[in-house]
């Protein structure tokens, strides 16, 4: 039976050859983006396809082998979109550089297999980004040009730093500087290259840098100039102001981004600027006042006068005290002395650390009476009674030096005790 399936099969023209075919077309695929390997096949009618397979040819050491693309590393990137009924199309998405090469379809049917005798070939390509010119002066034009190996997408946008471009030509200022690349409309990840565009313009925003605008005297200070520029300023002048009772006008008094001042002193005081260039413009700085610092002075005045206000009172308070001490120590005197003589009067035993010897001197007035002519003596009746005065007189300690003695002496004037003493009979 099957030899007789066989025959007919041979018998039968074009059912071996003719009718067995595959078509391809070549492809051009921008990186990063998707793309359709468009493929037709055709099979005899009578047999029913089972199988259907696309390979690829790598080469190694100059000799090709298919493989197939279900063993390849991205499987997923492949996806057939064809059927068993004559439509062999493959879709390739996120096409990469690697993917460039020859591509081969087969097809397994009910009674034999087919693979193509030629191929399709598939190439990667970039978006190009190109602008001109790409270092401009404020104020030129420029313009933004996309550019494809592949046939170039209808619709394509620019971006700025991730921001979108609305016109690809324009009239460039400061603010557009930067990096720029272009990309199919709903295809961003199918993107050219970054270009940048550098936009030159002269110095701006200038500065003098100091930490203080004071400065003591004897101290070393450093003004630095700062500016922004495209290029950088190359160039340094500085200035400082001079003012005189008719005019005022600017002096140059020094080169370079740092103006020192090893040594600040009066006449360092005043107000400066710079002045920078570059190759595309000039630009001058703010001026910028310099003082002296008075406030040291001022400090270490109070300072010195704080000091002497308090020796002037640690003084005070020692002489206060050595005052109080002396009227303690004399007023105890006074009282024990006091206590003495309204009690048991002094004693003879006392001695000089105690109490200053008292020396009395008594004296007997003869009486006013008559002395008798037989020279017998007058004894008075015992109403009646003889005065007598005594001087009580308190020397100072023989110790203490002269003038402590006259300041002593002084000192004690209102201890003198004067005493009227009656002898009884």
């Amino acid at each position: 039976m099957e030899s007789w399936m066989l025959m007919i099969l041979v018998i039968m023209p074009g059912v071996w050859s003719g009718e067995w075919s595959v078509t391809f077309e070549d492809q051009c695929a921008l990186r990063g983006g998707s793309v359709v390997m468009k493929c037709s096949y055709n099979y005899p009618r009578s047999q029913r396809v089972t199988q259907v397979d696309w390979s690829r040819a790598l080469f190694t050491s100059g000799r090709g082998r298919l493989h197939h693309l279900s063993s390849l590393p991205s499987p997923p990137d492949f996806e057939y979109v064809g059927n068993r009924n004559g439509n062999c199309s493959l879709k390739i998405n996120n096409v990469q550089p690697t993917d460039q090469g020859q591509y081969y379809f087969s097809f397994v049917t009910t009674l034999d297999r087919w693979t193509s005798k030629s191929h399709a070939y598939l190439y990667v390509k970039e978006l190009t980004a190109v602008l001109k010119p790409s270092t401009v002066k404020e104020g030129d034009v420029v313009r933004l040009t996309c550019v494809s190996e592949c046939p170039t997408p209808k619709t394509i946008v620019w971006f700025k730093d991730g921001q979108p471009v609305w016109k690809p030509e324009f009239s460039v200022r400061r603010e557009d500087a930067g990096s720029y690349f272009c990309a199919v409309l709903e295809q961003e990840t199918v993107r050219s290259n970054s270009v940048t565009l550098n936009v030159q313009y002269g110095p701006m925003n200038m500065s003098i840098l100091v930490d203080d605008q004071q400065f003591a005297e004897g101290s070393s200070v450093n003004l630095t100039c700062s500016s922004v520029a495209n290029p950088e300023a190359d160039n340094y002048t500085w200035y400082k102001r001079t003012d005189s009772p008719s005019s005022s006008s600017w002096l140059q008094v020094g080169w370079g981004q740092v103006l020192s001042l090893p040594s600040v002193e009066a006449s360092h005081t005043g107000r400066y600027l710079c002045q920078t260039s570059n190759s595309v413009g000039e630009g001058n700085s703010t001026d910028l006042l310099v003082t002296m610092k008075t406030e040291d002075r001022g400090s270490q005045m109070h300072l010195i006068i704080a000091g002497v206000g308090v020796i002037v009172l640690v003084t005070l308070v020692v002489a206060h005290l050595l005052y109080w001490k002396k009227r303690t120590r004399v007023a105890k005197k006074r009282t024990a002395f006091g206590a003495k003589l309204s009690g048991e009067g002094l004693s003879s035993s006392a001695t000089e650390d105690q109490l200053d010897t008292v020396y009395a001197n008594i004296q007997t007035f003869p009486s006013s009476r008559p002395r008798n002519t037989d020279h017998k003596h007058y004894v008075p009746s015992s109403d009646e009674a003889e005065l007598i005065y005594t001087t009580v007189a308190i020397k100072p300690r023989n110790s203490r030096a002269p003038q402590e003695s006259r300041a002593t002496i002084g000192e004690s004037e209102d201890s003198v005790i004067y005493s009227t003493v009656v002898k009884s009979s």
